[in-house]
């Protein structure tokens, strides 16, 4: 009996023995990672989109963290700015109306905001509180960019065997949508809205007749508020010469009654000139200089709506003030109006990691740039640092520059049926160029992201919203080369054509004359009252006809010589002189956004 139970106690001893020296310690038990297939974790992906769908506050529930991390689940979001005043549709060009009416918008339009663009929730807006700093340096100083706009992005859980804390995620942006700016103002001539100035003053000989005043060149009389009873009532014509043809030796203050000028731009109907036919009528539309009035929102102007090219930004004086000028070459401090250089309201969208040209500009630097996205926390700051989001962000952008002609050289040459348009007709207009690829590299983003599942009012998912900007005073601003292009393409307003010979005048039939107005031209070389689109033709590319016949025939403008050419220290020179570059630093002041679920 003695003998079984010693038998028995030693099997049961090592049977024990075994199972520890087998198991080891409990303490060093390695933990063991459940794999899944490719189609099992595809399944899994496919169920947490359909969850997060129905579901937004999914997100914060610790098992749908836990079971994303596993098999490294992206979900596809659109970051769109919140409060940018960005409508659900594309802005569209909207006619200003000529009806001489206080309404300048046809009823298609939203009345009174004077913002160019169609329905849809568009206006100048005060209220876009996402913007940035951008610093041009001592001679231009800073601008305000106001900003609105989405980008599209995936949010990456880590899988959990990777480490990290809980809710750390990674965040992509990715090409395909585009932030939007308002336009930028770079050069000013406060000529353009000078009071006493006049836009015909170089198609008119200054100091006409014996002790007739010199008139300034300037574009203080290209507005709706200069009439005269020589253009129809409502007609928005405005009058050509009335400070320099009158019988009164004095013109009035108001550029009206007893000087009421001429009823447009006089036209003969050949070359050399053979018999005076009529006048081509003048309407400012939306290169209307009023600082004041109805017709205050026409043209460069104050607003934050990003995406429209004659909105600059909320401030009333974009320029720097006191801002030093050849002395008594300017007068007064420059406004909006007086903007004769500005970009185009930018598009900015994602880079595409890798080399970059130098941003097209004649001898520039190329550049390298990185992906864009970093990493953020969905409950808290990221492990280690004082905020919840940390991201940096490469931005590519095609920049167009839109010039207003001040003081144009005319020659006194008239308009002549059968020949091209003068570019003295031109004066005090605007014109657009070609393109100059730019890239905004390294722009640091940091800030807070809040959990806020919720029903837009336009319809989407959102799961969250966060807030960011660039970090620091100055120290993590992006530094970059900012390229615009001055070789003007075509005009600013919408261009006409005719079966008559493109661009040429079209010489009227003598028309009956009323109250002093004569029938117009068959053609005008553009509409006034609309937009022409912005052109996708390279900066220095061969210009539109109408800029390439404006000069005085047989001359054309043509392109210029880009040829490298040695200089006098033997050194070749690529520059023509078509681009710009001035350095810039971009601070993105603060900037709200909702986290959309999906490709929005």
């Amino acid at each position: 009996m003695r003998l079984k139970v010693s038998h028995f106690l030693a099997l049961v001893v090592v049977a024990a023995l075994s199972v520890g020296l087998l198991a080891g310690p409990a303490v060093a038990r390695p933990a063991v990672k459940h794999k899944m297939s490719a189609k099992q974790k595809a399944h899994v992906r496919a169920q947490l989109r359909r969850q997060i769908r129905h579901n937004p506050r999914m997100i914060a529930r610790k098992s749908f963290l836990r079971k994303a991390a596993l098999v490294n689940f992206k979900l596809p979001v659109t970051l769109r700015l919140r409060g940018s005043n960005t409508a659900t549709t594309s802005p569209t060009p909207c006619p200003y109306s000529p009806d001489g009416g206080t309404t300048f918008f046809t009823n298609t339009c939203n009345p009174g905001n004077g913002n160019g663009v169609a329905t849809g929730g568009f206006s100048p807006g005060n209220t876009n509180g996402n913007k940035a700093t951008l610093d041009l340096g001592a001679s231009l100083g800073t601008r305000e960019v106001d900003l609105g706009g989405k980008l599209a992005a995936e949010i990456v859980f880590h899988d959990s065997f990777d480490g990290g804390a809980l809710g750390n995620v990674d965040l992509t942006l990715l090409p395909g949508k585009s932030l939007t700016s308002t336009s930028i103002p770079l050069l000013w001539n406060t000529q353009v809205s000078q009071a006493g100035t006049a836009f015909e003053s170089n198609d008119l000989y200054n100091g006409v007749g014996a002790g007739k005043p010199l008139i300034p060149s300037g574009c203080g009389n290209l507005t709706r508020t200069n009439t005269s009873p020589a253009a129809p009532s409502g007609s928005g014509y405005i009058p050509f010469g009335n400070t320099f043809l009158s019988g009164s030796t004095t013109p009035s203050s108001a550029y009206g009654a007893t000087n009421v000028g001429l009823p447009g731009y006089p036209v003969t109907d050949a070359y050399p000139a053979s018999g005076f036919v009529g006048y081509l009528p003048i309407q400012p539309g939306i290169n209307d200089t009023a600082n004041t009035g109805a017709f205050v929102n026409v043209g460069p102007h104050v607003g934050t709506q990003p995406g429209n090219n004659d909105i600059l930004g909320r401030a009333a004086n974009p320029f720097p003030v006191g801002a030093s000028s050849p002395s008594g070459f300017y007068t007064g401090n420059p406004t909006p109006k007086d903007t004769v250089l500005r970009t185009n309201a930018l598009d900015l969208t994602i880079a595409t990691g890798g080399f970059a040209p130098s941003s097209s500009v004649d001898g520039g630097e190329n550049i390298t740039l990185g992906k864009s996205g970093g990493q953020a926390n969905l409950f808290g700051n990221i492990p280690g640092k004082s905020y919840g989001i940390d991201v940096t962000v490469n931005l590519a952008t095609r920049i167009n520059s839109i010039i207003r002609v001040v003081d144009q050289d005319s020659a006194h040459t008239g308009v002549y049926g059968g020949q091209f348009w003068p570019a003295g007709l031109f004066n005090c207009q605007q014109v657009w160029t070609g393109g100059v690829d730019n890239f905004i590299p390294d722009v640091r983003l940091v800030g807070n992201l809040k959990i806020s599942p919720g029903l837009t009012t336009d319809g989407h998912l959102r799961i969250a919203k966060a807030t960011v900007s660039t970090p620091g005073n100055g120290t993590n601003d992006a530094h970059f080369g900012v390229a615009a292009c001055l070789m003007p393409w075509t005009t600013y307003a919408k261009r006409n054509t005719g079966t008559s010979g493109e661009f040429q005048v079209v010489g009227p039939t003598a028309g009956s004359f009323s109250g002093g107005y004569a029938n117009p031209l068959t053609q005008e070389p553009v509409d006034p009252n609309n937009y022409q689109a912005k052109p996708t033709q390279d900066c220095n590319s061969a210009p539109d006809s109408i800029i390439t016949n404006s000069a005085l025939p047989p001359s054309q403008v043509g392109v210029f010589a880009g040829s490298p050419t040695p200089d006098s220290s033997g050194y070749f020179v690529t520059g023509n002189g078509s681009k710009v570059s001035v350095a810039a630093d971009l601070h993105v002041n603060t900037v709200s956004l909702d986290v959309l679920i999906g490709d929005v």
